[in-house]
């Protein structure tokens, strides 16, 4: 039960900090602007910043709260892995979200439901 615990707050913390992050202009919010991709949507490239940072705000104060816990470290994982294929893409590595892509995908497959992550 701590496992998890500490799987889910250290994962809903780092959400949260990219999530305030995007809203403070900080380098990813940057690297989605140079990024061609954001570009070629239909909505400007900041709207797709502030969107971003608002699900992992959200994303991160569930985690942390216990609420719906595998359905939002599954979201939390399906985001890591686009991110991962996007940066590898524009040949960007960041090896650390393949630690947090494990985290959020434990907290999926542990199975074990606590009495507030019901879906």
């Amino acid at each position: 039960m701590r496992t998890r615990l500490i799987l889910r707050c250290g994962l809903g913390i780092v959400f949260l900090i990219f999530g305030v992050g995007k809203f403070r202009g900080d380098e990813w919010a940057d690297t989605m602007r140079s990024m061609e991709f954001f570009s070629y949507l239909p909505w400007p490239v900041d709207a797709s910043i502030i969107s971003v940072g608002a699900f992992e705000i959200l994303t991160g104060m569930a985690l942390i709260s216990g609420r719906y816990t595998r359905f939002f470290a599954g979201l939390a994982a399906a985001q890591l892995l686009a991110i991962l294929i996007l940066l590898y893409c524009y040949g960007i590595r960041e090896v650390r979200d393949i630690g947090l892509l494990a985290m959020a995908l434990a907290l999926v497959l542990d199975g074990q439901k606590s009495p507030r992550s019901q879906p």
